[in-house]
């Protein structure tokens, strides 16, 4: 049921969909300038040609900029500043984001918006395999962020049954489980992992027994390196993981990786217009089989707080642009974020890049692995990157040396492997950002 194409604008042809995203363009900008201080003075100069090559002229919104309007928000300015783009009395609801990568920042949903967000979520939850009969975890302890209220619209959006076990004791979580008979976990790519360890000992029994058998994992990189979807997948007994993507700036929901499960498909695009742009010149890049780039959004149907040519971060791989399902919308996957690459002298490496290699050569002993900053803000490295890795198994300095080796040989960055024992990386059941790691303090 939950694989049906329940949005039929996905098998349109791609340029189809894009040709039609950009006729609602000008018409957005022009409403958007009306209603927002902060754009009508960005978009003063977006007059010309918005449906076509002028639109790459457009500026981009980037998070300070909401960061700053917020912070500098004056008594006379709307609840959550000068982006904002209608009065304050009809925003519905207010969410904010986990603030991992600074900040927490604050967007607002219209009743509008909120019927458009429960639309697009109910169909990246199809894609994602999740339809009426299924019996729905959610994880999430926060309702305010992203993962939280949207999602749970969506479960019931979507026909499914929602069990909202999140914000709860690990071992109440599992006993849920296990007596609603859940079948569909939804959680960060760390937190599906370690919690099949949890309710293995809290139940006293594997958790294969229970009936988990399908996955929903974000929030994360991670789930998408092969050697951990194996792992996920044999330590629930389940039958299908999908990997998702989405970010309570645009819309909490807008990568699902269908059944095939060869990359995540765009879910949003009767309400988010995605581009690809090159992040060190800034230009567009086009959609085709193997371009990287990073993805940047314009929400043409947000009302409260929309956001022009936003630049997402997230540096993404197109894995194609038709599948077997028969959707047409393209299917990447999510190589890293392009403010967490790191610099080892004169080298560039995605955290993700590390970890796949290192899980590659050594997958079966990894339990978890991070990598260590001196603070959250440090790029370069001038000597070899920590990496730790959590392990049960009986390693030493010649496997170590083995996995630093593959890494340069692979990738041409040093790195300096150093063991954990099992438990010391702590796991969140929201987001675990894999580098930012404080250095120990040493006399």
């Amino acid at each position: 049921m939950a694989e049906h194409l329940r949005d039929t604008l996905e098998t349109h042809d791609w340029e189809e969909i894009l040709s039609w995203q950009r006729a609602q363009l000008p018409g957005f900008v022009a409403r958007l300038r009306e209603r927002s201080p902060f754009y009508a003075e960005r978009l003063a100069e977006a007059d010309a040609d918005l449906d076509g090559a002028g639109w790459a002229r457009v500026p981009f919104t980037v998070k300070d900029d909401i960061r700053r309007t917020q912070r500098e928000r004056g008594p006379e300015d709307p609840l959550l500043g000068p982006m904002q783009g209608v009065p304050d009395e009809e925003i519905a609801q207010v969410i904010g984001s986990s603030g991992t990568t600074g900040n927490p920042t604050f967007f607002g949903l219209t009743a509008r918006d909120l019927d458009t967000w429960r639309d697009s979520l109910a169909n990246w939850l199809a894609i994602a395999g999740v339809g009426p009969g299924n019996i729905v975890a959610l994880t999430t302890g926060i309702p305010m962020v992203a993962g939280g209220m949207p999602y749970a619209d969506a479960v019931r959006a979507v026909g499914a049954t929602l069990a909202w076990i999140g914000g709860q004791p690990t071992e109440r979580q599992a006993q849920l489980m296990d007596l609603l008979r859940v079948d569909v976990l939804m959680g960060t790519a760390s937190f599906v992992g370690f919690f099949a360890e949890r309710c293995a000992e809290v139940l006293g029994k594997p958790a294969p027994r229970l009936h988990v058998r399908t996955i929903l994992a974000g929030g994360e990189p991670g789930i998408g390196n092969p050697e951990t979807r194996r792992r996920t997948l044999e330590a629930w007994g389940a039958e299908r993981i999908s990997e998702v993507m989405g970010m309570c700036d645009v819309m909490a929901g807008m990568w699902a990786q269908c059944g095939q499960g060869d990359g995540m498909h765009f879910a949003a695009s009767r309400n988010v217009h995605v581009e690809l742009i090159d992040p060190e010149t800034r230009e567009p890049l086009a959609w085709a089989d193997g371009v990287e780039g990073e993805a940047v959004y314009t929400t043409f149907t947000r009302e409260a707080t929309p956001v022009v040519r936003y630049r997402s971060r997230d540096h993404v791989k197109v894995l194609g642009m038709e599948c077997a399902c028969g959707r047409r919308t393209p299917r990447i996957a999510c190589i890293g974020r392009t403010d967490d690459m790191l610099i080892y002298k004169a080298m560039n490496v995605f955290p993700s890049d590390i970890r796949d290699v290192i899980l590659g050569h050594s997958g079966h002993i990894v339990e978890r692995l991070r990598i260590r900053k001196a603070s959250p803000d440090q790029v370069r490295f001038d000597d070899p990157i920590p990496v730790e890795i959590e392990t049960g198994a009986n390693v030493g300095d010649e496997l170590a040396a083995e996995l630093a080796e593959a890494v340069r040989r692979l990738l041409r960055v040093r790195v300096a492997i150093e063991w954990l024992p099992l438990g010391a990386i702590p796991v969140s059941s929201y987001k675990n950002a894999l580098t930012y790691v404080p250095e120990p303090v040493t006399a």
